[in-house]
């Protein structure tokens, strides 16, 4: 890669971090390209050139994101942390992204937008599922996580907690108690945490 290609791949990271700040603050809708130019420190016209549109530029940043976050819980998931410390981990950083975000990123990502629901599914299928897969069975083997239960029944139960509903509730009014709740049944069904008795 020569200087040229380097400056023009620098510039479009440069313009995903700053978009990825405003949309996470405000939102995607009222965000105009003149307000991602402005504060990425570009022109109108560079954002044009490099992406086409903001929904483009939304899509890109967005599929980043997840691949940011795949690699997150690939390296936790490899870690020595024991399973419940890996779940725990993951809970608090799922949490912090979901109360971080404006909802209409939730809303655009799982709801609104037919190409990303479609690139979600892909990925979830080709890389997040084996992934969290790999974790449940070793979680078995090691005697952290119930030997007698199926990987059909724990990928059902995962199911549950991955639809377009809850998203939406996640999303909306009361939504930060919600979310904390929801991960904290998800991992530890209705009962209290042992360390809690």
């Amino acid at each position: 890669m020569n200087g040229y290609e380097r400056r023009k791949e620098q510039k479009k990271k440069d313009i995903k971090q700053a978009a990825f700040s405003l949309f996470q603050k405000q939102g995607i809708k009222e965000i105009k390209i003149e307000d991602l130019a402005k504060h990425a420190g570009v022109s109108q016209v560079t954002i044009y050139n490099h992406f086409g549109s903001k929904e483009a530029l939304f899509r890109e940043v967005i599929k980043e994101f997840v691949a940011d976050e795949y690699e997150f819980h690939r390296e936790l998931f490899q870690s020595d942390l024991s399973f419940r410390e890996k779940m725990t981990t993951s809970i608090l950083h799922k949490t912090n992204n979901v109360l971080n975000i404006h909802p209409e990123i939730l809303e655009e990502m799982m709801l609104n937008d037919e190409e990303l629901k479609l690139f979600l599914a892909d990925f979830q299928s080709k890389y997040a599922i084996p992934l969290i897969v790999d974790v449940i069975k070793n979680a078995q083997n090691n005697g952290e996580v119930n030997p007698d239960l199926s990987m059909e029944s724990i990928m059902v139960y995962i199911q549950l907690f991955n639809n377009n509903t809850l998203i939406s509730m996640i999303t909306g009014e009361n939504g930060k108690k919600l979310a904390t709740d929801i991960f904290q049944m998800f991992f530890y069904g209705l009962s209290l945490p042992s360390d809690s008795k």
